[in-house]
């Protein structure tokens, strides 16, 4: 019972802030506009289905869902250490970091599903339902970035303590994410011969929770020529069960960090 009043606490916090509200009614626009971008010569909007959309969608998701989901990790990672009323309450201090996880991770796939609801909408009045079953599969990747990417920002708020540093911290990791990696795997493709470059780019991907998602955005609809170095890598070494290799380590994004951010809160001294 105190492990539920527990999560009830922190999802009442999370639906306080107007920082989730925002970001949902921001990616709900940002979706639909990137469904209605496509113009003819002629000046009449293009919807090019959910198989293509979806592609320009996800390059949305891995630019604003990690870096939102680390801050909101980071900040609330850090506010742990100023609970001290919660830390009195019979339950291991492990469970409060769960629960934040578990509440912040609700609200932004809410908001998450909202925005590519809006879209999906769109899509679907405009050019059909072809591929619909993928674009849910997309969601479900989505969903699986913004746990990993809360999971990573409460580690970090722990470790940090301060408001300040976790939030300096959240920012650098999200460039090493999202871009560091990729001039990463440049780097290897140009100076590695092709068999170990493609082996450490493999590598590069299962480590990164962002080309993870990417990977197999970018795979359910058939678009690994576009899906970079490592998404290539990863198809030509790997194929069919590379999916279940990136799928499985993304997933591990999540449970690694939150058990050490939990371990790390339970050694603290408060």
């Amino acid at each position: 019972m105190t492990a539920r009043a527990l999560l009830r606490f922190d999802g009442a916090s999370a639906r306080r802030g107007r920082l989730v509200p925002i970001f949902a009614a921001g990616f709900a626009l940002a979706s639909v506009g990137v469904t209605l971008a496509g113009l003819s010569a002629g000046g009449a909007v293009v919807v090019q289905g959910f198989a293509r959309t979806s592609v320009s969608l996800l390059q949305l998701t891995l630019w604003t869902v990690p870096l939102l989901s680390l801050l909101l990790g980071a900040v609330s990672g850090a506010e742990c250490t100023e609970l001290e009323f919660l830390t009195a309450l019979p339950l291991p201090r492990a469970q409060i970091v769960v629960s934040r996880w578990a509440a912040w991770s609700l609200a932004l796939t809410v908001a998450l599903v909202a925005g590519f609801g809006a879209a999906g909408v769109v899509i679907g009045i405009l050019a059909g339902s072809a591929d619909v079953a993928r674009y849910l599969a997309l969601i479900g990747v989505a969903t699986l970035l913004v746990s990993a990417s809360l999971a990573i920002g409460l580690w970090i708020g722990i470790a940090a303590r301060s408001r300040a540093r976790a939030v300096g911290f959240a920012v650098l990791v999200w460039f090493v994410l999202v871009v560091g990696a990729d001039l990463t795997a440049i780097a290897l493709l140009s100076v590695l011969p092709a068999p170990a470059a493609s082996w450490s780019l493999v590598f590069l991907l299962t480590a990164n929770p962002v080309d993870s998602a990417r990977a197999l955005g970018l795979g359910l609809f058939q678009a690994d020529v576009v899906a970079g170095p490592t998404g290539a890598a990863l198809h030509r070494l790997l194929g069919g069960p590379g999916a279940v290799v990136v799928l499985a380590g993304l997933i591990a994004w999540t449970i690694v960090p939150l058990r050490l951010a939990g371990r790390r809160f339970e050694r603290q001294d408060l």
